[in-house]
């Protein structure tokens, strides 16, 4: 198992500045998963600081939260202190079989082999259990602002391309054999966020960490570019909340 997380070092600003999720999407998640989330077993999967936990405790579920991170791991437990927690991989679960009723993974789907997490996903859900997998995606194509920052990053982060995510995470699912259906909803939301926790949740993201020793130089180019057309420092930032849940027979 790996020593960490790559977020471990990011750890505070990921606390500080990584959006939730909308009321929505746990509307959605019942409706596919065919069943309340109050009272549902939950393995929380690459749960880093707990924004994923919290809102699943919050809505009466039994989390147990497990991540590669143990410095993400003790940002979780200061929010939660009496909440378990596990050190693991989504590859290879410290779990016994059929001990869950919902697997989740919020915004850590794309870090792990879908072949070998998505059999431990199955492993350890009881039967007619499922496999939940959501990311916010920053919905702002159609911005100058966030086209500016695409460039940006795409010229200063090494490996960086805008549509890293853009994979068929349904279809991948299904190609495993393993769940009776696989279905994707979408939900679009946005939130305020001033100037300065907007740079402390773009320093959150591992992708702008690589740009190294010219990150201050990103971020000062953010800002510049953002106040043009945010010139009250309140930025409004539109989000496509992406779910895929996957059912076992």
């Amino acid at each position: 198992m790996s020593p960490g997380s790559l977020f471990d070092p990011l750890a505070d600003a990921y606390d500080q500045a990584r959006p939730s999720y909308p009321d929505q999407l746990f509307v959605d998640l019942e409706m596919l998963a065919g069943r309340p989330v109050a009272g549902a077993g939950v393995v929380d999967v690459g749960a880093g600081t707990g924004i994923a936990t919290r809102a699943m405790l919050a809505r009466g579920a039994q989390v147990l939260p497990v991540d590669l991170g143990p410095v993400m791991l003790d940002r979780l437990r200061r929010h939660s202190p009496d909440l378990p927690v596990v050190r693991g991989d989504g590859e290879a679960l410290p779990l016994r079989a059929a001990c869950a009723d919902l697997v989740t993974y919020a915004q850590a789907w794309h870090w792990v082999g879908v072949p070998a997490a998505a059999a431990e996903a199955a492993r350890v859900l009881r039967p007619g259990g499922s496999l939940a997998v959501w990311w916010n995606d920053v919905d702002a194509e159609d911005f100058h602002w966030y086209q500016r920052q695409q460039d940006r990053l795409e010229a200063m982060s090494p490996g960086y391309t805008r549509d890293y995510r853009s994979r068929p995470f349904a279809e991948e699912l299904r190609w495993t054999g393993l769940f009776a259906e696989v279905v994707t909803v979408t939900c679009r939301w946005y939130r305020e966020i001033d100037l300065d926790r907007y740079e402390t949740w773009l320093r959150s993201k591992s992708f702008v960490a690589a740009i190294g020793d010219r990150v201050e130089d990103f971020l000062a180019a953010e800002r510049r570019s953002l106040l043009r057309s945010f010139p009250d420092g309140l930025i409004i930032e539109p989000f496509r909340t992406v779910l895929v849940v996957a059912r076992l027979p």
